[in-house]
């Protein structure tokens, strides 16, 4: 069976929900850069029916030994309700993407909050993105708190332009530069690159650090471009040798 045959046995529908959908508007004019001006969403806030929500959860349950790691890519459009978060988590390398409410999922390996969805989680202000204060002190205690919090493996707080930090329940951190700050046009999807990027890293057997490293430089790939953008492994791994090269 094809792979996306296989993608499309796990879609459901929902006659009572539109599907979301995300208009960005953007502005350009000569010799200026494409920006992003405003964002409509089209979605509804009623959550699936019960019968929808255990079908999904049963399908997953039905899947999830077949599949390397789950990833929960959490918009709060309704999708992932408490029964089917909690199939999802019944695989070993679960990685959590949530906006907000990550406590709802405790226990999965790995959680990677932007530094606005660390705050709402630990209750307590971390300071800014690049180029105002940045209260380290506070980004290391939220780190080790967030670690409580979901009972996860790991943490990996993205920063934007000020890179990754990386806490491990063995007592670990480490701080990942951002590998790309000059060239940034549009920052769509590039929380869902390094989503992605670092999980295939950690389904391939790479250390928490490692995939962390590989999802960053992904993200510094897709900025480059407008819209939303992919890599390829043969860009990644040019980008990883010039990075070798500058670090050398």
């Amino acid at each position: 069976m094809q792979p996306w045959a296989l993608i499309q046995r796990g879609i459901l529908q929902d006659g009572d929900r539109p599907t979301v959908t995300k208009t960005r508007i953007s502005g350009h004019s000569r010799q200026s850069v494409t920006q992003q001006i405003v964002r409509v969403d089209r979605k509804s806030d009623e959550l699936p029916n019960l019968e929808l929500q255990i079908q999904l959860a049963d399908y997953i349950r039905q899947q999830v030994n077949q599949v390397d790691a789950v990833i929960c890519s959490d918009y709060g459009d309704g999708t992932l309700t408490p029964i089917v978060i909690e199939a999802a988590l019944s695989h070993s390398l679960t990685v959590v993407d949530s906006q907000k409410y990550i406590n709802r999922y405790v226990g999965a390996t790995i959680f990677t909050p932007n530094l606005p969805e660390a705050e709402l989680a630990v209750g307590y202000p971390l300071g800014k993105l690049s180029g105002d204060v940045v209260d380290e002190t506070a980004i290391h205690q939220a780190g080790k708190d967030l670690l409580a919090l979901t009972q996860a493996q790991q943490i990996l707080i993205t920063r934007g332009g000020d890179g990754m930090s990386l806490f491990d329940r063995n007592g670990s951190d480490y701080h990942i530069p951002a590998f790309n700050r000059t060239d940034v046009f549009d920052v769509t999807g590039a929380g869902d690159t390094v989503v992605a990027a670092l999980t295939l890293a950690l389904a391939a057997g790479a250390t928490p650090w490692e995939a962390a490293v590989l999802g960053n430089l992904a993200a510094s790939i897709v900025v480059r471009q407008f819209g939303t953008a992919t890599t390829t492994p043969a860009e990644m791994k040019t980008a990883l040798n010039l990075l070798l090269e500058e670090f050398s």
